[in-house]
């Protein structure tokens, strides 16, 4: 059985337009790997931060969190730069996004990371001013949380909207990499957190180490969701979750994860002891005036800084493994006999702006 062909890139569909092997199409390396990692860290650090301006008692968190997730959403649009190798569509791509936003998730995820890029920066901007509207800065804050939360998301949509790649066209992936993006940036929320002194950054470790805790859960429940739906049907998917589970780096990955979860479990669990007891010795009177936070211990604050390396470093493989394993049975499975497919795949250089 020979290899599935298509029309070569910029040329007509027809009988009389060149054909090239699927498998030669240019893949998606490093690069896009790199872009995808950066917009779920900026994503989902400016979700955590519209999250806790909402609340108003995290100002000194917020302030430093908004600096490093518009710095990551420039690493991210650098790194799809470098990928694409025309800079300039940076700034033409939007416009042509907008007229396919309503049947592309490539234009959505321009339009999401675009719209993520412009609201971190401008609510970083009066977060360093310490502009006084509370309103203001209220509103940038929802606007970079929901840009935060679609910028994450969507490039599991678009995975799972690939027909073409059956290992990608799968509904679990879009929950994998919210939980994978939530999981990172809260490793990297907790570094930023660890950096402050006083009362509400006390309050920015403990919250973040539960989140870190019951993100790292759900990236395990996501994982299982995801390999759970992976059809054998397709020659396709057998070859890529052979491919996944064999890595190193999806073994490494999985280390990672226990381990974070282990020691985010401790961190959570410690906190919650010492609330436990102080609430059964009760309310201290009014005398005595308000408690102060409860800190980590010592020992937990600093093993916790071990747990948010991991966490980033898995949150990386995570994208990766999904995205490379795809991507190796695209380019090995067509040369395989007796395989079923319901159509023609979708080569990877249509869905955006190449140079």
């Amino acid at each position: 059985m020979g290899l599935f062909t298509s029309p070569s890139p910029g040329t007509s569909f027809g009988i009389q337009a060149p054909i090239i092997q699927i498998n030669q199409y240019p893949l998606w390396g490093t690069y896009v790997a790199l872009a995808l990692y950066f917009t779920e860290i900026a994503g989902m650090l400016m979700a955590i931060v519209g999250l806790m301006e909402i609340r108003g008692t995290f100002t000194s968190f917020t302030r430093r969190a908004s600096v490093i997730a518009f710095l990551a959403a420039i690493l991210a649009l650098a790194f799809f730069d470098m990928d694409l190798g025309r800079p300039a569509a940076a700034i033409s791509s939007p416009i042509e996004a907008l007229a396919n936003f309503g049947h592309s998730w490539m234009a959505r995820g321009i339009i999401f990371v675009g719209g993520l890029l412009l609201f971190s920066f401008l609510y970083m901007i009066v977060s360093i001013f310490n502009m006084r509207s509370r309103p203001i800065k209220v509103i940038l804050a929802v606007l970079g949380m929901l840009s935060g939360i679609f910028s994450t998301t969507y490039s599991g949509f678009e995975l799972a909207a690939t027909t073409g790649v059956p290992f990608w066209n799968d509904g679990g992936i879009p929950a994998l990499y919210l939980a994978d993006g939530i999981f990172a940036a809260a490793g990297l929320a907790y570094l930023i957190a660890l950096v402050g002194k006083g009362d509400e950054n006390v309050r920015a470790r403990v919250t973040i180490t539960k989140l870190l805790f019951y993100s790292t859960i759900a990236e395990f429940a996501t994982w299982f969701l995801f390999l759970a739906s992976v059809n054998f049907i397709y020659v396709f998917d057998e070859v890529a979750y052979n491919y996944l589970v064999t890595q190193a780096t999806f073994a490494l990955d999985m280390t990672l994860t226990a381990l974070t979860l282990i020691i985010s479990g401790v961190g959570t669990m410690s906190v919650s002891g010492i609330s436990f007891m102080v609430g059964k010795q009760g309310t201290p009177s009014k005398a005595v005036g308000q408690m102060p936070p409860m800190d980590l211990p010592t020992a937990v604050k600093y093993v916790m800084i071990v747990a948010a390396i991991f966490a980033l470093i898995s949150g990386f493989l995570t994208r990766a493994d999904i995205l490379f394993a795809g991507q190796y049975a695209y380019g090995l499975a067509p040369m395989t006999p007796f395989q079923f497919v319901s159509n023609q795949p979708v080569p990877i250089a249509s869905f955006g702006w190449r140079g």
